[in-house]
């Protein structure tokens, strides 16, 4: 990895790696389209217990039950579980959420499809891409085959698997600074024409970009007004300190996009797990066992890309074949009265 990218990756890797605990996110499929949502918590008492930071909040609508691991010394399994009658339910609680993760935009669906003899039952859930920078394109850093590796698409089974896992992430980090001070210089930009001052050129920023870089990849400050004073400081020009004095949404704007992409990255890995009702007909899952499949979702999994976990399954409509059965047999019936008659 580059000398330049050490300090924002441990950054990462020290959040990434903060916590011991293991989320697991179920939903058990009925035949009628309802469901069942389970979220379990493994762990010492110390990550168990701690304030939830979970993917989907929780609240007291939700049963809570804390039991011992028997599978693992001083491990703790929390598990909430709530019904829902219906997809829609769900999505709705999920857009009163006031959290930071109010700005991602999911969607789950669960329904069923009646053919006759058959009702096949699917369940989705999408999660749309939540990068907040849009002044440079991922695309230029990143590969496809990158966003596979990163998403949890592509599954290490080598060595040479982890090498590639391990340079897909150093190019997201590379992205996200570069991504930061873009939107820096660009803030700036703004607000400079905002002041309209004939003797600072509105691209002065550009003329330190490495500066502003170097600040980026140190993660050293506050606010990204902080680059305000430097700029100032940088230039000898007390007239940038005036960038405080006016209107400060752009900067306002950016602070809030980095401090959404902070709560990203520290967002906690999870296991998305469906169990479908009936035999399963089709899924995008990477893992599957009898019935149930899983997803293992992570920041990269819908940091640049949308995320969409499907699958469907096929159930035996019982009553249509009573049904089938009863006509039949009346058909029959009518048929030997007839010949008879």
């Amino acid at each position: 990895m580059k000398t330049k990218y050490i300090i924002f990756s441990l950054f990462i890797l020290a959040i990434t790696f903060s916590s011991c605990r293991e989320l697991t996110i179920s939903t058990v499929v009925n035949k009628d389209g309802s469901f069942t949502r389970i979220v379990t918590i493994t762990g010492d008492s110390a990550d168990v217990f701690k304030p939830p930071n979970l993917p989907y909040s929780v609240d007291k609508t939700w049963e809570r039950e804390v039991a011992k691991d028997t599978a693992k010394d001083n491990n703790y399994i929390l598990t909430y579980t709530k019904y829902y009658k219906n997809s829609d339910l769900i999505n709705k609680e999920m857009s009163l959420d006031t959290g930071w993760r109010k700005k991602i935009n999911r969607t789950i669906n669960v329904g069923e499809n009646f053919v006759f003899f058959y009702s096949y039952m699917h369940y989705t859930e999408t999660i749309k891409a939540s990068n907040p920078f849009t002044l440079l394109d991922y695309n230029d850093y990143i590969t496809k085959e990158d966003l596979l590796w990163l998403g949890g698409r592509k599954i290490a089974v080598s060595s040479s698997d982890s090498a590639k896992i391990s340079q897909a992430e150093d190019k997201a980090v590379a992205y996200l600074q570069e991504a930061i001070t873009e939107e820096i210089i660009h803030a700036f930009k703004i607000g400079i024409e905002q002041l309209d001052i004939p003797a600072i050129n509105p691209d002065l920023a550009e003329n330190y970009r490495d500066s502003i870089a170097k600040k980026v990849d140190d993660w050293k400050f506050n606010s990204t007004l902080d680059f305000v004073d430097d700029l100032a400081i940088w230039t000898d020009n007390d007239d940038v300190y005036k960038l405080k004095e006016i209107d400060r949404i752009e900067f306002m704007k950016l602070d809030s996009k980095i401090q959404f992409i902070e709560k990203m990255l520290d967002n906690e890995d999870y296991k998305v797990l469906v169990e479908m009702p009936g035999l399963l007909t089709e899924t995008n899952s990477p893992s599957t066992n009898g019935n149930i499949v899983s997803w293992n979702v992570n920041t990269y999994s819908f940091l640049f890309e949308d995320i969409t976990m499907e699958v469907e399954s096929r159930v035996i409509n019982k009553w249509m074949f009573i049904i089938a059965g009863i006509i039949l047999f009346a058909l029959i019936v009518l048929t030997i009265f007839k010949s008879r008659k």
